[in-house]
């Protein structure tokens, strides 16, 4: 990709100072720098030299400065004594009192009565704070981020074939590749930058690119020489027909499977049940296509897969995942230049989370299950391992569903904003009514904060310091350019003063939490990390300043950080460093350390045969008001499952027609569409839900009429979704990417 310099200023001349940076509105990392003029941001520019972007911008980073300034923001903390009272603004002091006094309140009751959700925004110094404060100060599994809802599945399926987390590839190996395998993944709308990169090498190197997505998107028309226009919930039966073609035709390298890879006869035998014809037929895709998807794979010696939503957030996703990392194992295509799967990530920071352990893993991806690794991290927090629980995490749904049952009574939300972004919003808001809490956010008018008992105003992206994790493992460090309005805070200021407060300690007395900023706290990660696959302890901010982004691990054996994993084709699944024992895919039970012992991988991968699975597509017709009223819902493939209507913040609706043109024949979308909550809708009324027969696609929406035998008049996007139906030249269209 060809440097440039992309600049966007909200001023007339130039800025008082440039300041490092990078951005921070999803996960490719680009580097930036900041316009400070008269103390506040004032635009932003890209960074020539630097080794993701070379100075390209998308459009969210060149514009995403604005928010900075908006007068949405939160500026002093506030309090609420009583329930059904205004929250009140208070001193700090003030605040943090309260704070620890209900935090302890319910800690007495048990250290599971307490639960924190973060988000994919903190730097990784936050993130490995607050895992401590949770992990290593009081001792809980109640800790989860929004980064799991995301992209849970990149992982999981990593891990189910590679024993650790961690992307394999990096976007260098794009720049080397002769052939792009992109599944579910639009990226010429939401990863722009990274997309000139992939056509850039795709011209350098004469390339091609195939996208595998049941919509016809701007990646298809852009850049896509083969479209696997799959039916949706058809991902695994698609990959199992192009392993069954690399098998038939011999594009298996026998030699490289033998000696690193476990399992190549199970998987075998499985996809030996999914020819050509067959998985066509399922897919309803044209035979050809497929066939040439195979060739191209099995005949290119350099070539990248990425994975994003389109996989990620279907049926059996962790499955298909993990056989495009088989795909790469089968063929070699791993370790070396130009070829890997680098399954994607989708907040800025969402790699930091699962490294940091301040989601669904412990920190510098440490086995909850094995011992000596739980010994060692009790060791370097210098606690008494005879008194420290290291209980398996728990994910948000699984609090959200304790909290209901009475369970969990103090919640604190850190830059995130649930009451949104969960599933049945009616159900979050009387689960989190019932809840002491606690909201840190940079904006004052977030939705959760209108339940909260106490609002801590933080910091946003340019007025703190710290690092953020790409999707390839680069490390990008953000230095603080101005102050955060009025009396915000940093999370890491935020997180560190309440562990103070708190009285956290380590089995000598001394702080559990020791050090008071961001640098320091770096140093502690990468002595934390050390010997781990996510390996900082070579990495300091002053090299990360000299080279732009440093991709882990980093340390005496890579002193500038590596540009891939599993060069030496040891992979991460020894039994005593492995990060899980894994799951199965179809019951997802846990495998035991003696199942792990019984297979004994000894440092190989694992090939994880899976069966696809016909999802039902009942008779859609008029189904009971669940217990609780919601305003919409959609399933693919599944019976009726809720999703949370969006809040009024915006009310934006995207017209069906936009969606349509691109479906599939016989199926409609309300996806990208953003209805009123319902409890502004009409709360009380009597609710019934209605769907609509679109084919594999199910479109409900409430009835508000007292009686439930009167069919609601009027349904957004009933018109457009006959419409749709009564099409008969529809191209496909279905969620892939965001």
């Amino acid at each position: 990709m060809i440097p440039r310099l992309d600049r966007n200023l909200g001023i007339a001349g130039e800025p008082d100072e440039w300041v490092h940076s990078a951005c921070l509105l999803c996960s490719n990392g680009c580097g930036l720098d900041i316009a400070v003029k008269d103390g506040c941001i004032v635009g932003v520019r890209g960074q020539p030299d630097h080794p993701v972007s070379f100075g390209h911008l998308g459009p969210k980073g060149e514009h995403a400065w604005v928010a900075n300034n908006s007068k949405r923001r939160g500026t002093t903390p506030m309090i609420r004594r009583k329930r059904g009272a205004p929250l009140q603004p208070v001193s700090w002091a003030k605040a943090m009192e309260f704070f620890v006094e209900r935090f302890r309140d319910a800690w007495c009751r048990g250290h599971q009565n307490l639960a924190c959700y973060n988000s994919g925004q903190l730097t990784i110094e936050e993130l490995y704070t607050l895992g401590k404060f949770w992990r290593g100060g009081l001792q809980s599994a109640n800790i989860d981020g929004n980064t799991r809802l995301c992209t849970a599945t990149s992982a999981t399926g990593l891990m189910a074939n590679f024993g650790s987390d961690g992307p394999v590839a990096s976007y260098a190996d794009i720049d080397q590749a002769d052939l792009l395998c992109l599944y579910g993944h639009n990226v010429a709308e939401v990863q722009t930058v990274l997309w000139e990169r992939m056509l850039a090498a795709k011209q350098a190197n004469g390339g091609r690119i195939i996208v595998a997505d049941p919509r016809r998107t701007p990646t298809v028309l852009q850049g896509a020489d083969l479209h696997l226009q799959l039916a949706p919930g058809t991902n695994v039966a698609l990959m199992n027909g192009l392993i069954h073609l690399l098998v038939r035709n011999g594009w298996v390298d026998r030699d490289f499977v033998d000696a690193h890879t476990v399992g190549f006869a199970d998987m075998e035998a499985v996809v030996g049940e999914y020819p050509p014809e067959r998985v066509a037929q399922l897919c309803e895709i044209p035979q050809a296509d497929l066939e040439t998807a195979a060739e191209w794979i099995g005949t290119t010696e350099r070539f990248v897969s990425t994975v994003l939503q389109g996989f990620y957030q279907s049926v059996e996703a962790t499955a298909a995942s993990s056989l495009v990392n088989s795909v790469h194992l089968l063929r070699g295509a791993i370790g070396k230049p130009g070829a890997g799967p680098p399954l994607m990530a989708g907040q800025p920071s969402a790699m930091c989370n699962r490294e940091a352990g301040a989601g669904g893993s412990y920190p510098a991806y440490r086995n909850a299950h094995n011992e000596a690794q739980m010994r060692d991290l009790a060791a370097l927090w210098n606690l008494d391992y005879a008194h420290f629980r290291h209980e398996v995490p728990n994910d948000i749904m699984t609090m959200m569903e304790t909290a209901e049952r009475g369970d969990i009574e103090f919640l604190w939300v850190i830059g995130t904003n649930p009451l949104v972004s969960l599933p049945d919003q009616n159900r979050s808001r009387r689960i989190l009514d019932k809840l002491f809490l606690v909201v840190q956010d940079p904006f004052v008018d977030a939705e959760t904060v209108d339940l909260a008992d106490i609002y801590f105003p933080a910091a946003m992206w340019g007025e703190k310091t710290g690092c953020i994790t790409n999707a390839d493992r680069s490390v990008n460090l953000l230095l603080k350019a101005v102050d955060p309005p009025g009396e915000a805070r940093s999370d890491f200021d935020i997180v560190v003063e309440a562990a103070t407060r708190l009285g956290f300690e380590d089995r000598h007395g001394a702080p559990l939490i020791p050090f008071t900023d961001s640098k320091q706290a770096f140093a502690e990660w990468g002595r934390v990390s050390k010997g781990r696959p996510c390996d900082y302890s070579g990495m300091s901010y002053e090299l990360i300043l000299e080279m732009g982004a440093v991709r882990w691990p980093c340390n005496d054996r890579h002193p500038r950080g590596c540009e891939r994993l599993y060069e030496d084709l040891n992979f991460g699944t020894a039994i005593d460093y492995c990060e899980t024992y894994g799951h199965d895919f179809l019951s997802g039970a846990p495998r035991t350390r003696a199942d792990y012992e019984h297979i004994d991988p000894k440092g190989k991968a694992f090939l994880r045969p899976v069966q696809w699975r016909r999802q039902p597509n009942p008779v859609l017709r008029p189904i009971p008001s669940p217990s609780s009223p919601a305003a919409s819902s959609i399933t693919s493939t599944r019976g009726p499952r809720p999703r949370a209507p969006r809040c009024s913040t915006g009310a934006r609706r995207t017209p069906m027609s936009r969606c349509i043109p691109r479906m599939p024949r016989g199926s409609a979308s309300a996806l990208g569409t953003w209805w009123k909550s319902a409890h502004r809708m009409g709360a009380g009324k009597a609710w019934r839900w209605w769907s609509i027969p679109c084919g594999r696609a199910r479109y409900s929406c409430p009835s508000t009429t007292a009686a439930a035998r009167n069919r609601p008049t009027s349904i957004p996007g009933m018109r457009a979704i006959r419409s749709a139906i009564s099409r008969s030249s529809s191209p496909r269209r279905s969620r892939s990417g965001g």
